[in-house]
């Protein structure tokens, strides 16, 4: 749950209840703090609306004021082309895939993101169950919105969408905030280094790289299934 959101609606619902009655408000107010219209404002606990609130949000910034910085990478930008095809990969997901930058460089690329219509399908990771399997997968910046167990269920996904022996590239934010005002409601997951070695653990993956991409001090990491 993104705890700016949360504790900013608490604070407006505090200063003005009669928002939890009339849902007119409710909408008006939202779209003024936040700067994103949402439609259903009804829910059965706050959490519901911080979410629906927290989604339009990103889809705002993601859709309209975000711009890749992809060539500015030494390590998870365009390095991973020749790395990748080297692989010789039947499949590959870029989830997140933003502009879908990687599109007709490298090979059998498939780009999956909720807000960009650049994407070959527009789908929530946690929501993409294709038939096919991957045999490598990229996720570059795009698993760092949420909770800790959204976070982990968000890798457990795409690990399960691999082929056995799939190779998995990450970019993550350690918590680090962009510069945008258009971001300012955007909670950014604070990935360490810990929490990537403990996940891999978990899911049991092997840990091939594990750095820092010095480009805005991102954590750079590439995982293998077995």
């Amino acid at each position: 749950m993104n705890h700016k959101i949360l504790n900013k609606l608490e604070q407006m619902i505090h200063v003005s209840p009669q928002l939890l009655r009339n849902s007119n408000t409710m909408r008006q107010a939202i779209q003024a703090t936040f700067n994103v219209t949402v439609d259903d404002v009804e829910y059965e606990n706050i959490g519901q609306l911080v979410d629906r609130i927290d989604d339009k949000v990103l889809g705002h910034y993601f859709a309209n004021v975000w711009q890749g910085e992809m060539s500015k990478y030494k390590y998870s930008g365009p390095a991973l082309i020749d790395e990748i095809n080297k692989l010789k990969p039947r499949h590959v997901l870029d989830i997140g895939c933003g502009y879908h930058e990687f599109r007709g460089k490298i090979d059998n690329i498939f780009g999956i993101d909720p807000y960009n219509t650049k994407a070959d399908i527009m789908v929530k990771l946690l929501d993409y169950h294709p038939e096919e399997r991957f045999d490598a997968v990229l996720a570059l910046g795009s698993i760092n919105f949420g909770s800790t167990d959204k976070i982990f269920a968000e890798l457990e996904h795409a690990v399960s969408l691999c082929n056995p022996g799939a190779v998995l590239f990450f970019r993550a934010n350690p918590g680090l905030p962009h510069d945008k005002t258009e971001s300012n409601w955007i909670s950014f997951y604070p990935w360490d280094a810990n929490f990537v070695v403990n996940c891999a653990n978990q899911l049991g993956v092997d840990i091939l790289d594990l750095r820092t991409d010095s480009h805005k001090n991102r954590l750079y990491f590439v995982w293998r299934t077995k």
